[in-house]
């Protein structure tokens, strides 16, 4: 397994910033009718709101994330790691039920080999 990721590092390194521009931007398509997703932040205790606001120093610094004037905004939640540190999760629940379903039938293989 070592073996295998020393391979392929480059496709393991860590993200220190985002992709590059693209010729399409990236689209949610939204229900008919439904309104933007502008929720209030989660109330966090004091030491979860340190913990939240060096995180995003941190990744807007890198440039993982920008600066926004979307009028859509999602609370975030922090998570326990196994060891000990937090991870940052954007709760799109509300996001989710106004967007429209991409819905594919997966073929069966037994049809695709016939």
């Amino acid at each position: 397994m070592r073996a295998l990721c020393e391979e392929y590092k480059d496709i393991f390194k860590e993200i220190i910033r985002l992709p590059p521009e693209r010729t399409h931007d990236h689209q949610i398509p939204l229900v008919p009718g439904a309104g933007q997703v502008n929720l209030r932040p989660y109330r966090h205790p004091w030491e979860q709101k340190n913990v939240i606001e060096k995180m995003v120093e941190e990744m807007l610094s890198t440039g993982i994330l920008r600066n926004s004037k979307s009028p859509y905004a999602s609370p975030i939640v922090l998570v326990k790691k196994v060891d000990g540190t937090w991870r940052m999760c954007v709760d799109y629940r509300s996001l989710n039920e106004r967007t429209i379903k991409d819905k594919y039938p997966i073929p069966l293989i037994d049809e695709l080999m016939s």
